[in-house]
């Protein structure tokens, strides 16, 4: 078994449980019956582990990946925002209301010179600009923020490295 991680509630990996995870990473469309084959154990065996997997909050989920343009999305920005006077009350709204933007692909309350990191999705300048002034600006606590766009993508995964391993 791998040693336990330092928070009591990050369950061990053992190397299958981590061959499960390489596996569903380079495709997560692989049936029970493939990834059982690859890693070498028994279909029934390999299904438990990744509901065990699932259960654990390991696997988070499956995602699908989109091609921009084919589903409208013309620019993707990266928008850094100051907040000022956030106290639980307003953290609180601003995360509910930063999840139920279906513009924000993603965001971070991050350390450094601006508090929050938002990857946003558009169909085009003219949108992103609406979006900007009329909801995201808005925000409670919002105090200053700034936009890159960009340009072109190099490397674009939701997938995480295992850092794990089982050695």
């Amino acid at each position: 078994m791998i040693e336990r991680a330092a928070r009591p509630d990050v369950p061990a990996l053992d190397a299958f449980d981590i061959k499960i995870l390489g596996a569903l990473r380079d495709n997560a469309r692989a049936s029970n019956v493939e990834i059982a084959e690859k890693i070498g154990l028994t279909e029934s065996t390999c299904s438990r582990r990744i509901k065990r997997l699932e259960e654990d909050r390991v696997i988070t989920g499956y995602h699908l990946g989109l091609e921009p343009d084919f589903v409208g999305v013309g620019l993707i920005a990266f928008v850094t925002l100051v907040l000022e006077n956030f106290n639980e009350q307003t953290a609180d709204r601003f995360a509910r209301e930063i999840r139920a933007m279906p513009e924000v692909v993603s965001c971070h309350i991050v350390s450094g010179g601006f508090d929050a990191l938002l990857h946003i999705a558009a169909a085009d300048l003219r949108s992103f600009s609406t979006f900007v002034l009329d909801r995201l600006r808005l925000l409670p606590g919002v105090k200053d923020l700034r936009s890159s766009f960009v340009m072109r993508s190099l490397k674009d995964s939701t997938s995480l490295p295992i850092a794990r391993s089982a050695g």
